[in-house]
């Protein structure tokens, strides 16, 4: 045996307990650099892929906290891209943090070009953007990523707050509402009643089959974060309420799909578009993973697939929402 195995058996062994529940691959990441880990991690349960590019389906990509212009980024885009040649997705969900470190200042900022025009340059991903705001793009001007859309009409953000809808070939329709979270963090009551007003009457006139909302911070997490009592305060009661499907967000550097049962709603964590941080498995956890990564996902009527997608384009977990066909 040689000295570099020697030296990386002691390693192991010395690593606690708790280090060593995930797979034999998770334990070797925690010795690579530059490698980030998810504790506790269980086996990845039984999961089948499928393909809804021939279907009626409603198709998307997630991703969040991207826009740093380096090679992490681009290498997710590239897996995006791979995946989006294969499925042919409609558009592209953004969960903040779109650009490092500090937002942009106009919509002609160059950061424009070098951390979204040059990056997700294939054809495959030339579709419309739906975008929110995480706390880094509340860093300078939130009027400049609005009016972005004018410049380069596959951004879209025409408000802090807003409203999109899909529906399927089939006729099922999806209802996505797309809310600002940074200024819920910082305490800003006014804000936060203001948003709320508006988001109770459209969740409550809303007649679609499902109901998605999108935010940058999380609701639940057992990531860098954890649970967030400000979104559990302003957020949750409105989810359940109206029965809100799937609540999608970034701001953890991981992607990560939990079911609290006090929640009616699955939250989904999409934020490893261009960096990554240790991760961990909780009691609610289905799955977690670190290391970059994006979300692909299928809305039929009677379900929603989603897969969890690493950089380099390859499907690690699969996972279905399921509804009553009625």
């Amino acid at each position: 045996m040689t000295l570099r195995c020697i030296s990386l058996v002691l390693l192991a062994l010395a690593l606690p307990l708790k280090s060593c529940t995930g797979s034999l691959p998770m334990l070797f990441s925690s010795v690579s650099p530059g490698a980030k880990t998810v504790a506790n991690a269980k086996p990845t349960p039984p999961f089948r892929t499928e393909s809804f590019r021939d279907s009626a389906a409603v198709r998307f990509l997630v991703v969040g906290d991207w826009g740093t212009g380096a090679s992490f980024q681009k290498n997710v885009a590239a897996g995006m891209c791979m995946k989006a040649g294969v499925e042919k997705p409609e558009f592209i969900i953004s969960t903040g943090d779109n650009i490092y470190n500090d937002g942009v200042i106009s919509a002609d900022d160059p950061q424009w070009k070098t951390k979204f025009e040059d990056i997700y340059t294939c054809q495959e991903l030339v579709l419309p953007w739906y975008a929110i705001l995480g706390n880094h793009d509340h860093r300078s001007s939130i009027q400049a990523q609005i009016d972005y859309h004018q410049k380069n009409p596959r951004w879209n953000m025409p408000d802090r707050y807003y409203q999109f809808s899909m529906k399927a070939a089939d006729g099922t329709d999806i209802d996505i509402f797309a809310i600002d979270t940074d200024p819920l963090n910082r305490k800003d009551t006014a804000f936060a009643l203001k948003q709320n007003a508006w988001l109770r009457p459209a969740l409550a006139a809303s007649k679609a089959r499902w109901k998605l909302v999108l935010g940058h911070h999380m609701i639940r997490s057992h990531g860098g974060y954890g649970d967030q009592d400000y979104m559990i305060r302003w957020i949750k009661p409105l989810l359940d309420e109206f029965k809100v499907d799937l609540y999608m967000n970034g701001h953890d550097h991981d992607l990560q799909y939990l079911k609290a049962p006090e929640d009616h709603f699955y939250c989904l964590i999409s934020g490893g578009g261009g960096g990554a941080r240790n991760t961990a498995f909780g009691a609610n956890t289905i799955f977690a993973a670190t290391n970059g990564g994006f979300h692909y996902i299928a809305v039929t009527r009677s379900r929603i697939y989603i897969e969890f997608v690493d950089s380099s384009g390859k499907t690690i977990f699969a996972s279905n929402i399921t509804k009553s066909q009625n």
